[in-house]
């Protein structure tokens, strides 16, 4: 079932704002090398990206069968597309109808292993 999974944002301070919203919100910061700094709040990550480093967009959770399924109806709709693979997951990216950038995402093994445990 689909689910948001996380925000993607750039900042200039990626470090910085995750220490505002961790002040803030109470969010629980991750820092992996070669990812963004994530701010956890809950289940949600706000991925803190450089500026520069990568196209803002929201990142919605769905299975492999979901992803395979969903580019077939973007190919059905003409909507160009394009996967990334994270490491620890595999992104399909798209633009919809007004323009806003989605991720469609998919984690190895089903789970983020960044992702907080209830």
């Amino acid at each position: 079932m689909a689910r948001i999974d996380h925000v993607a944002v750039e900042s200039d301070d990626p470090d910085g704002i995750a220490a505002f919203y961790e002040r803030v919100f109470g969010a629980r910061i991750v820092k992996i090398e070669g990812h963004p700094v994530v701010a956890y709040l809950g289940n949600t990550g706000l991925a803190l990206h450089a500026t520069g480093h990568a196209v803002p967009h929201t990142g919605i959770r769905i299975s492999e069968e979901e992803r395979a399924a969903i580019k077939e109806r973007l190919n059905a709709e003409g909507i160009e597309s394009w996967e990334h693979d994270h490491g620890i997951a595999i992104g399909l990216f798209f633009d919809d109808p007004e323009g806003r950038t989605i991720e469609a995402i998919t984690y190895y093994g089903g789970a983020d292993p960044r992702r907080p445990t209830p």
